[in-house]
């Protein structure tokens, strides 16, 4: 069964970056050519410039972070509402958004109407959510960004699992709803325990899994962090000014890149 998403789920996603109206024009940018490599490196090359990164990396970098929030809402949808989002690439245009001099693009869909999940089964339905997610879209374009950057997926990987972590356990399990309290640690658990890794792109073993470590104390903070095994290069641009708090640089953990 297919329907369209309800106001108020729009209301929600739109904390996530979900534009709801199509985008003016001189601020679209279509998506379909995010799953080319040589049409990639074109992009990165422009928004290398206007991110003034000091090299191709840490624009790669930045740009997949900015687009690992696709998996935020998607999840969002999944989880708390049993609806399956249409993210194929044909049905996505970015929206350009500079917000406090970063850039945070938004996502809007061409069509909005969903796939329900149906009453029983729904482990099979959740098996091709998070195929479609992944398979038809993230990997592709993580695929693109690693060949025309020469950056290791290791940080792309990790650059998407840090937000599913975020939206597991911090948002979603802090929903009102029991109901989706439940559902989404059963599907956080799916995630990152069970998943297989075809449902991923062309692995075999889960490529997130690696990353859901238990926080450690960081006496400098205060606080338990769990700390990235990968620097994401964040570091590098001028207006950070400093390490993520969760950067094995900072925190002397694995650096890899």
């Amino acid at each position: 069964m297919k329907a369209e998403l309800t106001p108020n789920e729009i209301a929600i996603l739109a904390n996530y970056r979900f534009v709801v109206a199509e985008p003016e024009q001189e601020v679209q940018i279509d998506f379909r050519p995010f799953m080319d490599e040589a049409a990639m490196g074109v992009y990165l090359n422009r928004f290398n410039k206007g991110l003034k990164a000091p090299d191709m990396k840490t624009a790669a970098s930045v740009f997949m972070k900015r687009h690992a929030f696709l998996a935020v809402l998607y999840l969002y949808s999944m989880s708390a509402f049993n609806k399956k989002l249409d993210v194929s690439p044909e049905n996505i245009i970015l929206a350009d958004a500079i917000k406090d001099g970063l850039w945070l693009p938004e996502f809007y869909l061409r069509s909005k109407i969903a796939e329900v999940c149906p009453d029983k089964d729904r482990e099979k339905w959740r098996m091709e959510a998070v195929r479609h997610l992944f398979v038809d879209n993230l990997f592709p374009v993580m695929d693109a960004i690693s060949k025309s950057a020469n950056i290791s997926k290791l940080v792309l990987w990790e650059n998407v699992a840090v937000y599913i972590f975020w939206l597991y356990e911090k948002i979603l399990n802090e929903s009102g709803d029991p109901d989706v309290r439940v559902r989404a640690e059963e599907d956080f658990a799916f995630l990152v325990e069970s998943a297989p890794g075809r449902l991923f792109g062309r692995y075999y073993k889960n490529p997130i899994a690696k990353y859901y470590t238990e926080p450690i104390y960081q006496e400098d903070f205060d606080s338990y962090i769990r700390v990235r095994k990968t620097c994401c290069y964040s570091y590098r641009l001028k207006e950070k000014g400093g390490f993520c708090k969760t950067c094995p640089r900072a925190c002397g953990g694995v650096k890899k890149e």
